[in-house]
């Protein structure tokens, strides 16, 4: 016998039920349904860092936002200064849409007129960003922070407790010091600055001059400099170096996990904040796929996946982390203060930049 349910109509599925539906089912969305038909056979290039980040971007962002909008995603590596020479290079007609920096290079590529303003009335999840992560006058907004700190070969000796130790004679031809040309070469000098003048890091950064004579003496320490942050870190795995200064959570810890020989070490005196973002190239060839790009990497899914992964901190609210990452990662923002983080004021630094990378070039090339 009929009952009175088996007698109804069946109401007719509307868009949104079988949007939902398909969505719980993890169908991805054809890019007419989802209102994204503009973008279908478009193409943009990202310009991305390089080692982990670059291979989750490759891996778990690329893929799900190609299919949902039918698009094409170029994805080259590269490192801040880098990036910055390429936007140079191509400042009349460029070819990338996106391309990711530390805030170091932020205010330079701002002045510079290479990027855009970041408008959050099209990019959404812009605006659930933390403002200390909306940067230069939304020029850049931060998607991830890691701590910036020396590392070490647990194998050859427990972490160091100071900046101090790294001019212990044990390290003496072991050391592996980061490029001039990069923002972690800041990071240690106003750490030798700190150690010179006896003041805080917030503190010494106005005083970096300090830390010239400072470094001067770690040179019998030094191996060699580095650019490419994996290979460092490999090396000290490895057992061919001792301890790395510096090195940043996102690209230490993840190899850390897989078993390396690798370990951050905390300093009594702090640790930076590695600051990562996201720029939208100055007429760039498409900026609304551009602009996409950038939402789906604020997403709170995207910055979950990415923090439990990396071990770096997001930059938006409302992120669940589980608890290997909860007590990894300076997130929420008063972690910031309890993992005592100390971030660069790059608008002094930058005016000094190339007095910097000149001075200690000079140094350790001699």
């Amino acid at each position: 016998m009929l009952t009175e349910e088996d007698t109804i109509m069946p109401a007719r599925p509307t868009r949104r039920s079988v949007v939902t539906t398909l969505a719980y089912a993890g169908v991805a969305m054809p890019a007419v349904w989802s209102g994204r038909s503009w973008a279908a056979g478009r193409s943009i290039s990202v310009g991305t860092f390089s080692g982990p980040m670059a291979d989750f971007v490759r891996q778990k962002i690329v893929p799900g936002f190609e299919a949902d909008y039918s698009c094409r995603v170029y994805q080259t590596e590269n490192f801040t200064l880098g990036q910055i020479a390429l936007l140079r290079q191509q400042k009349v007609k460029p070819t990338y849409s996106v391309i990711m920096m530390d805030d170091t290079g932020i205010p330079i590529a701002k002045t510079e007129n290479l990027i855009a303003p970041l408008d959050p009335g099209k990019i959404p999840n812009m605006g659930n960003a933390f403002p200390r992560y909306v940067l230069n006058d939304s020029h850049g907004v931060a998607f991830t922070v890691s701590t910036v700190a020396p590392f070490v070969n647990p194998a050859n000796g427990p972490a160091i407790a100071s900046y101090a130790d790294l001019w212990d004679e044990r390290f003496r031809g072991r050391l592996l010091m980061i490029s001039p040309n990069q923002g972690g070469s800041v990071m240690l000098l106003i750490a030798a600055a700190a150690l010179a003048t006896g003041k805080p890091l917030k503190d010494a950064q106005y005083a970096f001059e300090s830390g010239y004579a400072k470094l001067a003496e770690l040179k019998p320490n030094v191996m060699t400099t580095y650019d490419n942050h994996v290979t460092a870190i490999l090396q000290i795995a490895q057992g061919e170096a001792d301890i790395g200064a510096m090195g940043f959570s996102k690209d230490i810890v993840p190899y850390q996990l897989k078993g390396a020989a690798v370990q951050q070490c905390f300093p009594k005196e702090g640790v930076f904040g590695g600051v990562n973002c996201l720029t939208l190239v100055k007429n760039a060839p498409e900026p609304e796929l551009g602009r996409a790009f950038i939402d789906r990497i604020l997403s709170v899914e995207i910055q979950k996946g990415m923090a439990e992964t990396l071990f770096s901190a997001p930059t938006v609210r409302n992120v669940v982390l589980n608890q290997d990452a909860a007590s990894r990662v300076a997130y929420p923002e008063k972690r910031l203060d309890e993992m005592n983080v100390f971030m660069v004021d790059w608008d002094y630094i930058n005016a000094r930049r190339g007095e910097i990378v000149e001075r200690l070039n000079n140094i350790f090339r001699s």
